[in-house]
């Protein structure tokens, strides 16, 4: 990491550029943008949960890359919690600097830190250098089957 890279909790005032970061992220789904209230409120509810936590890295005052960790307690393996990471995300103009493994070797000792046990990703399926960084960073593709499914459009 360098001098100009901070690794932090995304805070209130980042929103915007979060949102904007996302873009990158959903732009193939075609979805209709989030209007303020919707942002706000969803941002009440992250704040309320301490199981989650938004992380970006920034690079001259900009998020470069970011991605969400939620643990949740769990009456399994002794009581420790498990950890889901979701929505890593780097800006185009950031790519190919090795942003995504700082934030996630970041997020994996906090995880760890935090009792984790376990934790989870998906990824997409076309998504080859994800893939790629995340088996390099340990994750088991077929250590377990993962399933999805999207609520229906109707």
């Amino acid at each position: 990491m360098t001098d100009a890279e901070i690794i932090r909790l995304v805070q209130e005032a980042d929103l915007d550029e979060l949102i904007s970061l996302y873009a990158h992220y959903t732009a193939a789904e075609n979805l209709p943008p989030l209007s303020s209230d919707q942002v706000q409120k969803i941002w009440r509810e992250i704040e309320r949960n301490p199981g989650v936590d938004y992380y970006a890295v920034e690079i001259e005052g900009r998020i470069a890359a970011a991605c969400i960790l939620t643990i949740t307690p769990s009456f399994i393996r002794g009581g420790s919690g498990y950890g889901v990471i979701e929505h890593v995300v780097t800006h185009e103009d950031f790519r190919r600097r090795g942003l995504a493994k700082k934030l996630m070797v970041f997020i994996l000792d906090h995880a760890w830190a935090k009792g984790c046990t376990e934790i989870m990703l998906l990824s997409g399926r076309d998504l080859a250098p994800a893939h790629k960084l995340y088996e390099d960073l340990g994750f088991d593709k077929h250590g377990r089957t993962g399933f999805i499914k999207f609520r229906p459009k109707n």
